[in-house]
């Protein structure tokens, strides 16, 4: 049998309970304003005036919209052990982390790295489900990406508190480490096989030798 060069797809539980959560809001805010828009061209309404027909339709497309990505972008947020990297995906970006950065894995507290008191109010609504579970922290040699993207694009509950590093709070975070333990071992153990090529010395290049 051929070794595995991918491990499985882990969601990634932070987008799901940080993009989730507006999944009823906006479900309720598309019906009301489509609602509102489909009775305005049909019934006698004393309120909204006609004129605001073409706002309610825009905002309650706008609100479909958001009712969409919050119903499926979580499941485009995973991270994922590959051949040579650590996959992190997110519904609007994805990280690539050489096994060359991986300094370290570790199981992690959720309620220790991230203390209720130590989050802002929309990281707790983000954290009260997550609190009491493990994740799988990984400690870098350095980002692999500058700081601007990093907060441009990914969520801040992905990185540590305490060091430089990554917190993926999945489901099955010991398959994740074993997973991506497996892989690094195997990326490691093909770069030590491979044929290093013949260095030339200083002196070699002076003298004009090959």
């Amino acid at each position: 049998m051929a070794p595995r060069t991918s491990g499985d797809r882990f969601r990634l539980l932070v987008y799901r309970e940080a993009i989730g959560r507006y999944r009823l809001p906006a479900f309720l805010l598309t019906m009301m304003l489509l609602g509102l828009w489909y009775a305005l061209g049909r019934f006698p309404l004393a309120w909204p005036p006609v004129e605001a027909a073409p706002w309610l339709m825009a905002g309650g497309l706008a609100s479909a919209v958001l009712f969409l990505f919050a119903l499926l972008g979580p499941r485009f947020a995973y991270v994922q052990a590959r051949r040579d990297h650590l996959r992190v995906q997110t519904p609007i970006y994805r990280m690539k982390v050489s096994y060359r950065r991986i300094h370290n894995t570790r199981p992690v507290d959720v309620a220790r790295m991230f203390p209720r008191a130590s989050v802002r109010g929309s990281d707790r609504a983000v954290l009260s489900r997550l609190y009491g579970k493990t994740a799988l922290g990984v400690d870098l040699r350095g980002l692999p990406l500058s700081r601007l993207v990093l907060r441009l694009f990914f969520h801040r509950l992905l990185f540590a508190a305490d060091t430089e590093g990554l917190v993926l709070v999945v489901d099955k975070w010991m398959t994740l480490s074993n997973q991506l333990s497996s892989l690094m071992d195997a990326w490691r153990t093909a770069q030590q096989a491979r044929p290093r090529s013949p260095s030339v010395s200083a002196s070699a290049i002076l003298n004009g030798e090959e």
